[in-house]
């Protein structure tokens, strides 16, 4: 394959149409190792000297895909959207250096999304690997099959301990299973093959319709004493399940489908936490740096930091029952808009530099103890994605230039002690994040403030009204202005 001539630039991806219209059923995950004899992580490399060292080729996985596909991998190549297959697309989103790189894929009726992005998931000593994501609607599901058989050579362990026959649009096709899986998605397979690795025919005949979208690793029987054909399905979740399912019956079509929806959500969870790398500062990306000066901290700082940490876990971890009570009574921080919706985090909002978190503790006044700062930023936008939800489309792209008070703020927020102030403006300058796997331009700020605060606390965000999505950029500070001041003053 020629080397990839962006169509392009990476920024450019239209992020709002495509989650606005754009519905995946299923995705495939794929993870290759660094060439042989590349350089690999030591305690003289951080993350972001091995993520620019350009160790990885997209090309190799691009090139089978295309193959499976009858495209020309020139015209692919040369970035202008052509195939050379009538009524396929090919729009390659990246810059010069190719990685991290997106792909809006249309074939027929079928809508698909390829993201290839760098990742050190592995962990200190193994380096970068190269992981490539594709999802795909209910159109793209026969596609899906072929490229789960087309991309099942690749891998980072061993591939094809075991191995079997599959039919797929009529043909019998080779399937590989390799014998270690990476635990990178909710559910797990485990296949049982025969001392040779070879497959049964019913665990064969499902393959293309997992492997690829959960955890899939085969066993041979000289190292277990099980039948050839028995399978067990894990489910990973809180309460996890383990499925034995006898060599003699099928995984039911209701798991498949369950499998390849949860495999969804995975793929975008990990693309957003290794896209947005690419978006956080210096100091966010380095996690154990941020632990370090975390702990030298003044007390209060740390309780800030702390309570900050809580309702983050909140907004991830506390789901909603399917009536729309809370399904988790009790809970400690009031982020109810922000986990009623899908929102995401990126890591100069998770770990945010001490800075920040100098003079926003709760303050003594002649009323009573005030809020913290963070606790009124976040309610700040919890009220503020409230409001924007019922908003015309028009009015929400044109905020006044004073900003916005959200009428929950007014009515549980500001009347407390410390006199407390709240606007949501549009950001001058927008800057942009990662939400579900794509880039999203970040163009509100929250600002909050008390009386006599020297600086005011800011959190800029992204929110898309379609799918009620709300990306957490980052927490700021800036100097504190006076009641009628626009955002200019701040």
């Amino acid at each position: 394959m020629q080397p990839i001539i962006p169509s392009l630039p990476f920024l450019a991806f239209p992020t709002d149409k495509v989650l606005a219209e754009f519905r995946p059923v299923r995705a495939l995950m794929v993870e290759t190792p660094a060439p042989e004899g590349a350089i690999r992580w030591d305690r003289y490399y951080s993350i972001d000297d091995l993520l620019s060292l350009d160790l990885h080729n997209p090309r190799p996985m691009l090139d089978a895909i295309a193959k499976e596909m009858g495209y020309d991998t020139a015209k692919i190549a040369a970035g202008e959207g052509e195939t050379g297959v009538i009524g396929h697309s090919w729009v390659t989103y990246c810059d010069e250096r190719w990685l991290p790189l997106l792909v809006r894929w249309q074939a027929g009726d079928a809508q698909l999304l390829v993201t290839m992005v760098e990742t050190a998931e592995r962990g200190n000593g193994m380096g970068t690997d190269l992981r490539m994501t594709i999802l795909g609607d209910r159109a793209a599901l026969p596609i899906m099959r072929r490229l789960t058989v087309v991309l099942s050579r690749f891998g980072l362990t061993k591939q094809g301990h075991c191995h079997g026959r599959t039919m797929v649009d009529g043909v019998f096709r080779k399937v590989e299973v390799p014998e270690i899986a990476m635990n990178r998605r909710p559910t797990a397979l485990r296949i049982h093959g025969d001392k040779h690795g070879a497959l049964s025919e019913i665990r064969a005949a499902e393959l293309p319709d997992v492997m690829l979208s959960c955890d899939c690793s085969g066993v041979r029987d000289e190292w277990n004493a099980q039948a050839d054909g028995f399978a067990e399905l894990y489910l990973k979740q809180r309460h996890g399940v383990d499925m034995k399912i006898p060599a003699d019956r099928a995984i039911s079509p209701e798991m498949v489908e369950m499998i390849q929806k949860l495999s969804v959500q995975a793929a975008r969870k990990l693309t957003t936490k290794d896209l947005g790398r690419n978006f956080a500062s210096e100091e966010a990306r380095n996690k154990l740096s941020s632990m370090f000066l975390a702990v030298r901290d003044p007390e209060a700082s740390q309780q800030q930091r702390a309570y900050l940490s809580g309702a983050l876990l909140e907004i991830a971890r506390v789901p909603y029952s399917e009536d729309g009570a809370l399904s988790h009574p009790g809970l400690a921080f009031d982020t109810m808009t922000l986990r009623l919706g899908v929102t995401s985090v990126g890591d100069d909002m998770r770990r945010p530099s001490s800075d920040v978190f100098i003079g926003a503790e709760p303050k003594s006044t002649p009323k009573g103890m005030s809020r913290g700062l963070i606790e009124l930023a976040l309610a700040c936008v919890d009220c503020g994605v409230h409001m924007m939800r019922d908003m015309d489309p028009k009015e929400l792209a044109n905020p006044p230039k004073a900003g916005w008070t959200p009428p929950l703020m007014k009515e549980f927020f500001l009347d407390g002690p410390g006199s407390p102030r709240a606007r949501i403006f549009k950001a001058e300058k927008p800057s942009f994040g990662i939400h579900q796997g794509l880039p999203i331009a970040v163009n509100y700020s929250a600002v909050v403030w008390r009386k006599g605060d020297e600086q005011a606390m800011a959190i800029d965000f992204a929110y898309h009204q379609p799918t009620d999505g709300v990306h957490l950029a980052r927490v700021t500070r800036k100097r504190s202005f006076r009641e009628g001041q626009g955002q200019g003053a701040a």
